[in-house]
């Protein structure tokens, strides 16, 4: 391809690392970018304001009903995690959820952003990723990430493939054993930089472990728990039914918690 760089998967090293762990497919990258260059962190201007905290476009509709309640989806919803990683870093996430048509179906667009308590002076990254819903299911269908990590600005395209699973039905995630696989390639581009593109597709399984207390500083639940795996990278996640994901835990020592949440209303079976 003119103008476009073709990388195998294994050189790009900390770079997928660090959208696939801010995004949740990999458990990694906490230690990655927490740990990279410390001194760029010196050159850049302290006194900079740190971004706006991102808002929904709209209000939450009370009586909006999710196709998926572990997943729900909920336009005008607002929900905020802690990410504390293995180094030490802390980060806060809040993740807003819109929505719209687009070509005669309903899309669910999910922003995420997160910043290190610096005001995202290390960590700085936003994350677009839209949803549809086939029946039950939850489908991924795109995903697009601007980073600033370090001081190291770049951007990252997932294509994914059709039918996407990001969460299976109820029936099936309260299922212990249930498994599924999603695959995707990826486009990685910095300024001035021709883009380069992952030229092998990067699985992700997932397996239900059945039902779990979970207790987080928002109360105690019983949640869906799942094993999601890249490569050999694992995450334990926890999902609520009304809320969605509630915490998640990489095997490197890397956590999320869900701290705040708007629109959203936990619910029994």
């Amino acid at each position: 391809m003119k103008g476009t760089v073709v990388l195998r998967q294994s050189s790009l090293g900390i770079i997928l690392l660090a959208a696939l762990g801010l995004s949740g497919c990999n458990a990694n990258n906490g230690n990655g970018n927490a740990n990279t260059n410390s001194n760029a962190n010196l050159n850049r201007n302290g006194s900079v304001a740190p971004p706006t905290v991102i808002k929904p476009e709209k209000a939450a509709d009370p009586n909006f009903k999710s196709c998926n309640p572990y997943f729900p989806l909920v336009p005008g919803s607002t929900a905020k995690y802690v990410i504390t990683y293995s180094s030490g870093l802390v980060a806060d996430v809040t993740v807003v959820v819109d929505s719209s048509e687009e070509n005669g179906r309903k899309v669910f667009t999910e922003r995420t952003q997160l910043l290190d308590r610096s005001g995202g002076l290390r960590i700085n990254q936003s994350i677009v990723r839209k949803f549809v819903c086939d029946g039950e299911r939850v489908q991924l269908i795109s995903e697009k990430t601007d980073s600033d990590i370090e001081g190291q600005k770049s951007a990252s395209e997932f294509k994914y493939r059709d039918n996407s699973v990001a969460l299976v039905d109820p029936g099936s995630l309260e299922r212990k054993g249930t498994t599924w696989t999603y695959a995707f390639t990826k486009v990685f581009t910095r300024p001035g930089e021709a883009p380069a593109v992952v030229d092998e597709p990067t699985f992700v399984s997932f397996e239900a472990q059945g039902e779990e207390e979970v207790t987080i500083p928002t109360g105690k639940f019983k949640a869906a728990k799942v094993i999601r795996k890249v490569n050999e990278n694992v995450l334990n996640e926890y999902f609520v039914r009304g809320l969605g994901l509630v915490k998640r835990n990489g095997k490197e020592g890397t956590a999320w918690e869900l701290r705040e949440y708007s629109g959203l209303t936990a619910m029994d079976k």
